[in-house]
């Protein structure tokens, strides 16, 4: 998506404006770009810069919703900065790391068949259930699990062409392995 690599600084100092935790800001950015990647591959947009602006607000928003239902105890002062620092956050070379999978996981999917990737976009980014795609595409519930199966199937196996193991790629493969009916848990052991 051209557009978002145009436009990345000014989209980011635009979701700032709905977030006050600057951390969230390249999050948010790049569900951002996952999202309207998604719809790009699945209709033309007319005007590009104005949807992934649309879908940046849409993002944030969402997000500070359900900051403002969760519980939260109130921060005291603390002297101590060790005692904040999240030892699980990201290096810089695991920030990089994970946008260059994102790009290469974005050219696996794209290089899927148009109704392949439609359900395979449907189910994993959008979240949809079998019998939703299903609705929505005109076809089986069957039809759907084929498709999203084998753009599983596919994904992986440009990842692994590419040098990488699916497995480097976690939540799309976990969900797939938790996805009743899947094929791939069969797939998997077997070539792994």
């Amino acid at each position: 998506m051209k557009v978002f690599q145009e436009n990345e600084i000014a989209l980011k100092r635009f979701i700032k404006r709905f977030t006050s935790a600057s951390h969230n800001v390249d999050d948010f950015a790049q569900e951002t770009f996952l999202k309207g990647f998604a719809a790009e591959l699945r209709m033309p947009i007319s005007e590009p810069k104005a949807f992934l602006f649309k879908i940046a607000k849409n993002v944030a928003l969402t997000e500070v919703r359900k900051d403002t239902r969760s519980p939260r105890g109130y921060i005291k002062e603390i002297d101590d900065i060790s005692q904040i620092l999240d030892d699980n956050q990201a290096t810089t070379e695991e920030w990089l790391d994970g946008r260059k999978k994102l790009i290469l996981f974005s050219k696996a999917v794209a290089k899927l068949t148009p109704r392949c990737r439609e359900a395979f976009l449907m189910r994993r980014i959008d979240n949809l259930q079998y019998k939703q795609i299903a609705n929505r595409m005109d076809i089986s519930v069957s039809a759907v699990e084929k498709h999203v199966t084998t753009g599983l199937l596919k994904c992986n196996q440009y990842l692994r062409e590419q040098g990488y193991k699916p497995a480097e790629f976690g939540a799309a493969i976990k969900a797939a392995q938790k996805s009743p009916k899947s094929e791939y848990k069969k797939v998997v052991k077997c070539d792994e």
